[in-house]
């Protein structure tokens, strides 16, 4: 068994072995791509050789190889080509390479480089770099070896794995699992190319580049992507600025454009004409093409002298004799080689519109009349060229003058004259006028603004809120309130349940701000439950009788012998003046009680003649009140609650009169054999008032005799479709 120390020993020889192994591999740079091989995991469980020994020859007392000494586990692969069988010997075609010691028997590697970084032997990585098109299809002999220096420099082989596979080029790795006769494994490969290489075979080279070889960088699949302004297969090729012409120009930087020789111009497209060419142009370079009316070898002699310069003065007759050259046919009067010498010149009388002629020793001058100028004083002088109006003035031509449309606040011929603004009256409600250099200035009254004191200076602007309206009135500034606010600027907002809406007790619930519902008691209807239901219809009376409604109910009109609300109760028959035995009344009896309810009947007239009376006085008085009361107040069409009152303003009629009904007086003797029939005690109907006054109405009906005033409050109101009111 080996001591710790010689243990210790051994780990430290197979570093340095490991070490110097590295030192002298060759590192081939140009590598296209890299083989990896990466050991997940093997179990050795018995610590046995490929043999059946142990791997330290060391057995326990059962045969069995002590767990103490374990197998020094490394591992080393060859790559070949591809073989349909693999032959476990031979050289390694695509190389190989080895792993340094990775543990006993058994050894889990995920949490050591799992990653695939890194290329230490230590991690479990093989990495083979590869300097040829990567075929795809490959064989792997993967050797497990135990590493001992005492039997063997090579290692004694654990087990052997043979495979032939294919494997793209990528990030990805691609599992294999192994279970041998000895030792399981689990192991893992992949191809990548190098970071310049490309392709299925990793045989597309592409590097970045900005030199003078080229301006492109590389896509993922190795395709050269120009950089902006370059262009050609390798991005060589200066993109020149745009109409530069193809033939004529080049560049070399982007952007640029180059002329070649014998042209010119910003985009390279025009020719150079040949040196010294005067009147002539060019269709090729260093050509001189002679313009019309030039010749000559440089297009510096002039053909058409005559045409060109106009040599002959004073109606001169010109003609070219040859290029450059010209002879002066003179009129009558004049001489010299261009007929500038005038011979008693005024004698043809030259000087038009009424000009003065002058003669001089070589020709003669006109004195031009007013409004015209020119040699001979045929052009019309432009008087508004001389700017003769003051500031601001429009000038307009006249014959042979001019004139001046001036601004307001100046006059006169130029208008520089300031013009007195005040004589006119301009200022309308002011104090004073005063003029000024071009203008004027009026004080204004109070109430009263604007340049002209003509605009009524109204305090309204700004003053009513919420929409409100303001008007102008002698009284001052009053706001308008639109519906759902008051108060004097209409600050203030309504709700449109705050003023007893509902009649008759209805429950008022406003719906979204904006609309009410009046839910109504009971025996009333209508939006604002006005309207009392109509107990009579259909007719509760019995016997086809005529109903009348009262305040709170119905009566019926009961022909004789019936009696009660719906006329359903008989009366008990009489016969002459005699009653039956069932509780008669004696005629005595009768008279009595006809005399008692007399009584009763006076005293109810004298009751409700009374109350007639205070309702006309209470009335009259209630008008005069609200008469006083009509004068406009600030805020009195602002916040009118009164609205409602409107509706609740019906006249009500006089309560009925009580009828007498038969009575039977407690101390009546015994009954006798006569009856009297019920009496109904019908009253005067009640004085008018001395002042107009509306008739009686029934207790549901609407009020018609309606102001103005009140019916333009109920318009503030409006009825939805759905019988809501929108307030």
């Amino acid at each position: 068994m080996r001591s710790k120390r010689h243990r210790g020993h051994l780990h430290l020889q197979r570093a340095l072995v490991f070490l110097l192994t590295l030192t002298v591999q060759p590192q081939d740079v140009c590598a296209v791509g890299m083989f990896e091989l990466q050991i997940c995991h093997f179990q050795n469980p018995h610590g046995l050789l490929q043999t059946g020994d142990c791997c330290d020859l060391q057995t326990s007392g059962g045969q069995r190889c002590s767990a103490r000494d374990q197998c020094d586990t490394y591992f080393q692969a060859c790559l070949k080509e591809y073989q349909a069988r693999v032959a476990p010997t031979g050289s390694c075609t695509f190389g190989s390479g080895s792993t340094g010691v990775l543990g006993g028997n058994s050894q889990s590697l995920r949490h050591r480089g799992y990653d695939g970084g890194g290329e230490d032997g230590t991690n479990g990585n093989i990495v083979i770099p590869f300097k040829y098109a990567w075929p795809k299809s490959f064989s792997l002999v993967l050797e497990v070896l135990d590493y001992d220096n005492d039997t063997s420099e090579t290692g004694q082989l654990i087990e052997q794995v043979l495979l032939s596979s294919m494997l793209n080029p990528g990030e990805q790795w691609q599992t294999y699992r192994h279970h041998g006769r000895i030792l399981s494994l689990e192991y893992r490969l992949r191809f990548r190319c190098d970071s310049n290489y490309f392709g299925p075979f990793c045989s597309k080279f592409c590097r970045n580049r900005d030199d003078f070889f080229g301006h492109f960088s590389c896509d993922p699949s190795g395709t050269k992507v120009c950089m902006e302004g370059w262009t050609g297969p390798e991005c060589k090729d200066a993109v020149c600025r745009q109409g530069c012409h193809q033939t004529h120009g080049y560049c070399t930087e982007p952007g640029e454009c180059k002329c070649y020789y014998g042209w010119a111009g910003a985009l390279c497209d025009e020719c150079a004409t040949f040196p010294g060419c005067v009147y002539g142009s060019c269709t090729e370079p260093w050509q001189c093409v002679c313009d019309v009316n030039w010749g000559g070898l440089l297009c510096d002699k002039d053909l058409n002298y005559c045409g060109t310069h106009q040599p002959c003065k004073n109606g001169g007759t010109c003609t070219n004799t040859e290029p450059n050259e010209y002879q002066c046919d003179c009129q009558e009067g004049f001489r010299g080689r261009n007929c500038d010498i005038v011979e008693h010149a005024c004698l043809s009388s030259p000087c038009m519109n009424g000009a003065t002629c002058e003669e001089n020793q070589t020709s003669f001058s006109c004195i031009c009349a007013e409004g015209w100028t020119g040699n001979t004083c045929t052009d019309v002088v432009r008087q508004c060229d001389r700017n003769p109006c003051g500031p601001g003035a429009t000038c307009e031509e006249v014959p042979g003058s001019f004139r001046c449309l001036c601004q307001p606040g100046w006059t006169g011929r130029t208008c520089q004259l300031d013009a007195n603004e005040c004589e006119t009256s301009i200022c309308v409600h002011a104090r004073s006028c005063r003029n000024l250099i071009g203008g004027y200035l009026c004080d204004c009254l109070p109430g009263w603004t604007g340049s002209n004191c003509d605009i009524r200076n109204s305090s309204c602007q700004g003053m009513c809120l919420n929409g409100g309206r303001c008007e102008d009135q002698l009284s001052g500034p009053r706001c308008l309130c639109p519906t759902g606010f008051s108060g004097k600027f209409c600050q203030n907002g309504l709700s449109p349940c705050d003023s007893s809406l509902c009649l008759h007790g209805g429950q008022c619930v406003e719906k979204n701000g904006r609309t009410v519902v009046c839910n109504c008691s009971e025996g009333y209807s209508g939006l604002l439950c006005e309207i009392a239901s109509d107990l009579c219809d259909p007719n509760p009376c019995q016997q086809g009788m005529q109903c009348h409604i009262t305040e709170d109910s119905y009566k019926c009109a009961c022909p004789d012998g019936y009696y009660g609300n719906d006329c359903v109760s008989l009366r008990s028959p009489c016969i002459g003046q005699h009653c039956s035995a069932e509780g008669a009344m004696s005629d005595a009896a009768h008279w009595g009680l006809s005399f008692y309810m007399i009584l009763v009947g006076i005293l109810a007239l004298l009751t409700i003649c009374g109350c007639i009376v205070c309702l006309v006085i209470l009335s009259h008085l209630h008008r005069k009140r609200k008469m006083q009361q009509a004068v406009p107040q600030e805020e009195g069409i602002n916040n009118q609650r009164e609205f409602v009152n409107l509706i609740r303003n019906v006249e009500r009629p006089v309560p009925p009169l009580p009828v007498a009904v038969p009575l039977t007086h407690p101390s009546a003797p015994t009954p006798v054999s006569r009856c009297f029939e019920e009496i109904e005690l019908t009253l005067p109907p009640s004085p008018a008032p001395s002042h107009s006054s509306p008739a009686l109405k029934p207790a549901h009906a609407p009020k018609q005799d309606i102001s103005n005033r009140e019916r333009e409050k109920l318009n503030r109101f409006h009825y939805t479709d759905n019988q809501e009111l929108e307030v």
